[in-house]
């Protein structure tokens, strides 16, 4: 029963290091102690709390209740009610699974760890440390909220583990805390771990160097966090017992329990304290003192661990009660979810395998459609682009073999000419005012060149049907003997031919392609027969 008493120091020490209470005015104990250290764990503060609570559930802020009944749960296990406040932590739990906001998760995990480990349900409590632990480093740690949250989880491990003798277990986790100490994280409530630290020396045997640390943290305490005196105190007086200082150990005992009673808080503890005292009052021989403070802590115990007691007559099962109700829910809608679950998945899964199957029957349809409307589509086009090739080939065969004609006509028009012109020539020669005949035939001899370049200009239209079309929309200022002149050009024709022709002089005909380029804007080095055939 006395290491059950001891174990509750973890719970107290939890409490401590959250609140970051206001600093007392007063340098001793003995003065006045400020109200919200006194009030912390009355009815009215813990009925308040629970209005408080109400009211966060009404408004549908679940955050801010998961809060409030963490404060109840806590302020119900310094006064002893275990049961209520373990349930009262499962209660927190729930609303924070039902929301999946994991912000209060860790704490109330760490907060179960801690009741479970007072009753000496060691894998439990150690299940549900590694719980918060897990929680805390599933994400990464940046803020100093969360550095001083992870340092109380191992500040907690760390006393666990003394209280059940696993000193070198508890010295590395304590470690821990030192590490995140060094690295500056945290409020500086580093003195709990101090404490701890001299704790475990205490246990070593290393009682100078264990009381030398505690000395030295006491006004800190003091000033700091008052109520934390109670245990402080009694761990104070162990020591001294074990140095067989017993007038210390004894001034150690009773200011704990002064300083419990001002409090009002840490009741829980006290029947361990009053047992101590008699045990150093034997050692002293005060034996009534001593019969009277045994007395004391025995009814205190029973009241409190014992199995009569009404307040922690639940706990001594350690009723789960989340897990309960989370069983009792499964083991209800299991058998017809499962089942519905399973079916629905089967209707689930053959859906999709005819969706898949007619999707990528589709797919293959739609392919098979589009590549044979692409290769007919591609074979029409080859058909229509070998057909439109042949018929240019046509054309331009045409057109060439009907060019070489008309041009063959012009020129048989021009030999005609010239040989008229010959025949004219000899004529003069031989002709004299006496011979008439010869006369005759002069006057009768006229070449018709208007009569031959209409000819000409009918035959070259009929070929030739854009050309002067184009001419007359591209070059609106081109005038018929223009039009004459392109079209002999395009035949390419020479200068000398063209004169003949047409008539007109060598000269006449240069000077007309001369306007003609100018008309057309064309530049000096554009060959115009080309340039004409490209029309």
């Amino acid at each position: 029963m006395k290491q059950y008493l001891l174990l509750l120091t973890i719970l107290f020490a939890v409490y401590f290091t959250s609140v970051n209470a206001q600093n007392i005015k007063n340098s001793t104990y003995k003065k006045e102690i400020p109200k919200q250290f006194i009030l912390k764990y009355s009815d009215s503060s813990i009925s308040k709390l629970q209005l408080e609570k109400l009211k966060y559930l009404k408004n549908g802020d679940t955050l801010k209740a998961i809060s409030s009944i963490i404060e109840i749960s806590r302020a119900l296990a310094n006064t002893g009610s275990y049961s209520k406040s373990y349930d009262g932590y499962w209660e927190a739990l729930i609303y924070s699974n039902n929301i999946e906001d994991n912000t209060y998760a860790h704490r109330i995990y760490t907060e179960l760890g801690m009741l479970y480990s007072v009753f000496r349900k060691n894998l439990k409590a150690e299940k549900y440390f590694n719980l918060s632990l897990s929680l805390q480093k599933k994400h990464p740690i940046t803020s100093k909220k969360q550095y001083e949250a992870l340092s109380n989880t191992y500040h907690l491990l760390a006393s666990h583990n003394r209280e059940n003798g696993n000193y070198g277990i508890a010295q590395k986790y304590l470690d821990s805390c030192t590490i995140i100490r060094q690295q500056e994280y945290g409020s500086g409530n580093f003195h709990f771990k101090d404490a701890e630290q001299a704790y475990i020396l205490h246990h070593l045997g290393k009682n100078d160097q264990a009381l030398e640390i505690l000395l030295s943290l006491e006004g800190q305490f003091i000033n700091k966090n008052p109520t934390y005196l109670v245990i402080f105190y009694s761990f104070l007086g162990d020591i001294y017992f074990k140095k067989s200082d017993y007038i210390n150990s004894e001034k150690s005992y009773l200011k704990s329990l002064k300083i419990s009673d001002k409090f009002k808080s840490h009741q829980n503890y006290v029947p361990n304290v009053y047992e101590k005292l008699g045990d150093v009052q034997i050692k002293m021989n005060k034996m009534d003192l001593a019969y009277k403070n045994l007395k004391i802590s025995k009814i205190l115990n029973d009241e409190l661990f014992g199995a009569r007691s009404k307040k922690n007559s639940g706990i001594l099962e350690i009723k789960d009660t989340y897990r309960i109700e989370r069983e009792e829910q499964k083991k209800v809608l299991n058998a017809t979810k499962i089942n519905e679950l399973k079916q629905k998945q089967e209707n689930l899964f053959l859906r999709n395998m005819l969706l898949t199957i007619s999707f990528i029957s589709l797919l293959i349809i739609s392919g098979i459609i589009i590549w044979g409307l692409y290769k007919r589509r591609k074979s029409e086009q080859l058909f229509f682009k070998n057909k439109q090739k042949l018929n240019k080939e046509k054309n331009e065969e045409l057109l060439n073999f009907k060019n070489k004609e008309l041009t063959t006509s012009a020129l048989q028009l021009i030999q005609k000419d010239e040989l008229i012109l010959n025949i004219k020539d000899n004529l003069i020669q031989l002709k004299s005012s006496e011979n008439k005949i010869i006369n005759q035939i002069l006057t009768k001899i006229r070449i018709n060149k208007t009569q031959d370049w209409t000819e000409f200009n009918a035959r070259f239209t009929s070929t030739n049907k854009v050309f002067y079309k184009t001419l007359s929309e591209q070059y609106p200022e081109l005038t018929q003997r223009d039009h004459k002149l392109c079209a002999l050009i395009k035949l390419n024709f020479s200068s000398k031919e063209i004169s003949q022709l047409l008539g007109i002089s060598m000269e006449s005909v240069n000077t007309a392609r001369y306007r003609l380029r100018k008309k057309m804007n064309l530049d000096n080095s554009i060959n115009l027969s080309k340039f004409m055939a490209t029309l």
